[in-house]
């Protein structure tokens, strides 16, 4: 089962683009994947989507 999560950049300026390309490499790390990016009003999304791990 796969599992999706949302994010967004904050802010407009080159500063927030590299803070934002981070936050996608440190949810990388927990092994979530890129899978769409958009823009809605302005602001960038991605989302995500990894496999549940089972609890």
């Amino acid at each position: 089962m796969k599992e999706y999560k949302i994010i967004k950049q904050t802010g407009t300026a080159i500063k927030s683009q590299q803070e934002f390309e981070d936050l996608i490499n440190s949810y990388a790390i927990m092994r979530w994947e890129v899978v769409n990016v958009f823009n809605h009003r302005g602001l960038i999304k991605a989302v995500l989507v990894r496999e549940k791990e089972d609890k």
